[in-house]
């Protein structure tokens, strides 16, 4: 299977550009599990499952920081941390 494309907001004008680089939400227990979810809503209320282990096919990357804090956010996630791939 190919892997999900990479996402990055230009924070500046709000679109979206490809990227190399990729980060994914985790959680912060001491056994690190991935958050599952489609691109969130601004809305907020995008629904989000916990999966045990890295899989790039399913799982959505953010090309940085700042776009993966985003997505946190309009998820809801009080505490989260990123793994760098």
């Amino acid at each position: 299977m190919a892997q999900r494309q990479t996402i990055t907001y230009k924070h500046v004008a709000g679109s979206k550009i490809v990227g190399n680089t990729q980060y994914y939400l985790a959680t912060t227990t001491d056994v690190i599990r991935f958050y599952l979810f489609d691109e969130p809503s601004s809305e907020g209320g995008t629904p989000f499952s916990i999966i045990d282990q890295l899989d790039r096919t399913r799982l959505l990357p953010a090309g940085d920081k700042a776009t993966a804090k985003e997505w946190a956010k309009r998820l809801g996630l009080k505490s989260w941390t990123y793994v760098r791939v």
